[in-house]
């Protein structure tokens, strides 16, 4: 085409005076169009089919066309070393590595033992500036019988190994929470044994307690003797068995005081077989105690009121106003420390009569 149109072009400049250009004038013009049609359509069909031709075609230019396209670094190296093929991948990588470019293999192997300061090694991977972790392996491929040729690829292995510090950071909070959790156990264990302890102390005490209230009634009256007795041969017998059993109900506590000549006078209620009841229980028994041993009463108010989720429990008697603060014996003590363990607080006044006021949890608190 560009060699029809300076023709065309010469054509069109022609003298007519000069005799060699008479066949050009002498010439249709469409022949000259048609000629260049014809040139331009020959092209359009020709350069398509010559670049397929190309690129269907396996050459040096193909293949490594074909290896700039892999998401993967890759090189070859022949028998003697040096490198004959590397894509744009693994040529990048290089610079990455070492800042130049690989000429033969001992250029990636000195890269990969003692890599640029930016890059991080960790086991097999290379952390790069970017971020991306890379894994480089080396393997024997067999070309035209020998088997020397080596093949040098890079993987993208950054999505994994994230994955795997994902995974040990969780393993790590695993461990954490399992030393932790031995460790909670470890004191559950303690806080039982604590319990059940504290649980027979209190128990020995309050017995203890009513046998030797039980034999002053006796020795200060003779009224219903044989009762008496047997109420405190009953206590006796359970402290000298190896089943120890406690007070657990309200009514028990209030059985229980009848037989010592105390009536206990209940105005509220508390869920059956709760924290709240027990602690109660356990308070009761011991005011009626310290009823009839320090006051010389033989009568003793409860009075229960829920405030939200908590319990108010407020216990007084008929007996002797105390003239100064209560002291706490062993007996309230071990009531105080069963009380704020089971997060509720205890409270004494003296003025201007006795008062036991705890506050309870309505719910037991978790471990």
């Amino acid at each position: 085409m560009a060699v029809m149109i300076p023709l065309l072009f010469s054509v069109s400049q022609a003298d007519p005076d000069n005799i060699g250009d008479a066949f050009l004038l002498d010439a249709p013009w469409l022949i000259f169009a048609a000629a260049i049609f014809l040139a331009a359509v020959h092209f359009a069909i020709a350069l398509p089919r010559e670049y397929r031709r190309k690129k269907n075609e396996l050459s040096p230019f193909s293949i490594k066309e074909a290896t700039d396209k892999l998401p993967m670094g890759i090189c070859f190296a022949d028998p003697n070393g040096r490198i004959i093929l590397c894509n744009n991948r693994m040529r990048r990588l290089s610079f990455a590595l070492c800042d130049h470019e690989l000429q033969i293999k001992s250029d990636m192997e000195n890269a990969l033992s003692a890599p640029d300061r930016s890059v991080t090694v960790k086991n097999d991977c290379y952390i790069l500036p970017d971020k991306t972790v890379w894994q480089f392996r080396t393997q024997n491929i067999t070309v035209d019988s020998d088997d020397r040729w080596q093949q040098i690829t890079a993987h993208n292995v950054t999505e994994l190994y994230n994955g795997c510090q994902k995974q040990e950071e969780i393993n790590e909070e695993l461990a954490e929470v399992n030393r932790k959790l031995r460790k909670m156990y470890a004191r559950m264990e303690n806080d039982v044994k604590e319990k059940e302890s504290l649980d027979l102390k209190v128990y020995i005490h309050d017995t203890i307690g009513r046998s030797l209230l039980t034999i002053r009634d006796i020795i200060d009256s003779g009224e219903d003797t044989e009762r008496k007795l047997g109420a405190l041969q009953n206590a006796i017998g359970m402290l000298a068995s190896n089943r120890v059993t406690s007070v657990s109900t309200m009514d028990e506590v209030k059985r229980t005081a009848q037989q010592l000549g105390v009536a206990v006078k209940i105005d509220g209620y508390l869920p059956r077989d709760t924290a709240a009841e027990e602690l109660t229980v356990a308070a009761a028994k011991e005011c009626v105690t310290n009823c009839i041993k320090h006051a010389d009463g033989n009568e003793v108010y409860i009075r229960i009121a829920q405030r939200g989720e908590r319990y108010d429990v407020t216990i007084t008697n008929n007996g002797k106003i105390p003239t100064e603060p209560i002291k706490e014996g062993s007996g309230l003590s071990t009531l105080r420390r069963s009380i704020e363990s089971s997060g509720g607080e205890m409270h004494i006044s003296h003025n201007p009569r006795f008062a036991l006021l705890i506050t309870i949890p309505a719910k037991e608190i978790s471990l």
